[in-house]
């Protein structure tokens, strides 16, 4: 059973989207590589806050799924092999540091 207080931990999607990054940011560290697999990001973020992120996201509404909720967020780059369900992810911010939320890349300024 899960605390009432790592529920709370996680009140807006920001937060959820802010933890998943964190995440990533460690598997970068770990392994030099800031791609992770939807199995291995399930995996840590129940190691990390005790708590099933499929069951966080559908309890608060954030999305029909993980994949959904990731790409909906327009934070991730998502990879998958096809027709297999298994794909990883990686936060853009790591993947494309100079890329704007939309995925294009930030305009150059004149000086």
């Amino acid at each position: 059973m899960v605390s009432q207080q790592s529920l709370s931990t996680f009140s807006s999607m920001n937060q959820v989207l802010e933890a998943i990054e964190d995440l990533f940011v460690a598997e970068l560290e770990r392994t030099g590589s800031p791609w992770m697999s939807s199995r291995q990001l399930r995996k840590s973020f129940l190691a990390a806050y005790e708590l099933d992120l499929e069951r966080l996201i559908e309890q608060r509404g954030y999305g029909k799924d993980l994949r959904y909720f990731l790409t909906s967020s327009r934070r991730f780059s998502i990879y998958s092999h096809q027709p297999s369900p298994k794909y990883y992810l990686a936060p853009l911010k790591l993947v494309m540091p100079g890329a704007l939320k939309s995925g294009r890349p930030a305009p150059k300024l004149r000086h």
